[in-house]
């Protein structure tokens, strides 16, 4: 396994079972192609998938679970600009969280032989990875994610990346969108409305250390400085935090409001139990 690949796995694990079943574009459980597994029997399950012989010897009622050929298509949209530079709460690169994110994705992706892609990029435009599967192609995709956030990026804007994808992407997929916790406006609505009409959406957001804090700081989009707490006197600091608070409030409303599962990811220990709790709000979905 290629080294982001193994970075990933380090904070999500390997054990993917479970993830990403549900939704409109999951996994079929049916009387269908592919034996699965066995598994308690519930009430409305149908009787003629009931394994007998496992049952006697078990002394529970066993199911027979069964999957079709129907996988998912999935493509991680990501923000690979400045943004990506600054530091989440915890003090790592938000590139590094983002990364990770995309990785752990990629791997639940390994296990059930699902089509996966990439759509990332900056103010300046989108670069394009065609949904292919295996190994090599998502470290490929992780690799090329990863070096666009070093190599001079521009200012991130990852409305330009949803607006190439509802414009370009006309089949119904699952879209993962990896970036920071955007602003409530018209041109995220509108992206975001275009994308809702054809595709399923996750979103995992990576947030900013606060910008008001025990140092100074800079801007990583526009460079200027950003004077420390202390510096700038208890009201302004009053101020900013009720200013976060409501716009975190908005977003929250906005998205809940258009049925879009999210999750706050601020550093790579939380990736696991988030996107757990992300993906079964996602299979309760469908």
């Amino acid at each position: 396994m290629g080294h982001h690949l193994n970075r990933a796995k380090a904070h999500f694990g390997t054990d993917t079972r479970g993830l990403l079943e549900g939704g409109r574009y999951a996994l079929l459980h049916t009387r269908s192609l592919e034996f699965d597994e066995l598994r308690p029997y519930v009430p409305g399950d149908d009787v003629r998938d009931i394994d007998w012989k496992a049952s006697a010897r078990s002394g529970h009622v066993l199911i027979k679970r069964f999957v079709s050929e129907k996988h998912h298509k999935i493509l991680l949209v990501a923000d690979a600009g400045r943004n990506m530079s600054s530091l989440t709460p915890n003090g790592e690169t938000k590139r590094d969280v983002a990364a990770h994110i995309l990785g752990a994705f990629g791997l639940v992706t390994l296990g059930r032989a699902d089509q996966i892609g990439m759509v990332y990029g900056d103010a300046r435009g989108c670069v394009n990875i065609r949904q292919r599967r295996g190994e090599t192609h998502i470290e490929n995709m992780l690799h090329r994610f990863y070096a666009h956030t070093l190599a001079e990026p521009g200012v991130s804007d990852i409305v330009s990346q949803l607006d190439y994808v509802a414009t370009h992407y006309r089949h119904s997929m699952l879209i993962v969108v990896v970036s920071d916790e955007p602003e409530v406006d018209d041109r995220l609505d509108d992206a975001v409305t275009r994308l809702r009409s054809r595709h399923d959406v996750l979103w995992a957001m990576v947030p900013d250390m606060p910008a008001v804090g025990d140092h100074d700081g800079y801007d990583v989009g526009s460079g200027s400085l950003v004077l420390r707490g202390a510096a700038l006197g208890p009201r302004v600091v009053a101020a900013y935090r009720r200013a976060e608070q409501e716009r975190a409030h908005r977003l929250d409303e906005y998205l809940t409001a258009r049925a879009i599962p999210y999750a706050t990811i601020g550093a790579s220990t939380q990736i696991r139990p988030r996107l757990v709790e992300l993906t079964e709000v996602f299979a309760r979905a469908g």
